[in-house]
């Protein structure tokens, strides 16, 4: 590819569908799909992605009642980008928002109590290069 050439963007990128096999379980750098059953496993994951800038954060559900299966997060270079697994037909698709620790860990115990996820209208598309 020529210097002169900018790589090309698009948001129409789905995923296949994820199955989780246990009611809620998280993942990072180091754990694979492991099943939790306490708020403080998943707040204690996050403050570890809080510290490090090469973590990241997925905590998946098995019982949605709101098409999102899955909240992740990772730090980006002003804050902390999350992103929402949204479940459509077959496939599922990404849209994501940037914001603070605190807003961070809110979505996430919101999400864990109840598979919700305020305010979706604001989350935008992720962008994949082509």
């Amino acid at each position: 590819m020529g210097q002169n050439q900018e790589r090309q963007l698009t948001t129409d990128v789905t995923f296949e569908k994820t199955e989780c096999t246990a009611p809620k379980t998280i993942s990072t750098q180091e754990i694979t799909d492991q099943e939790i059953s306490s708020w403080m496993a998943v707040e204690n994951c996050l403050w570890d992605m809080f510290e490090d800038a090469d973590e990241f954060v997925v905590l998946t559900l098995e019982e949605i009642q709101h098409q999102i299966r899955y909240v992740q997060a990772a730090q980006i270079e002003d804050g902390i980008i999350v992103q929402l697994g949204i479940e459509e037909g077959d496939h599922t698709r990404l849209v994501e928002k940037a914001c603070t620790k605190e807003e961070c860990c809110e979505i996430f115990q919101e999400f864990y109590n109840s598979s919700y996820v305020q305010d979706v209208e604001q989350y935008k598309p992720v962008q994949f290069y082509v």
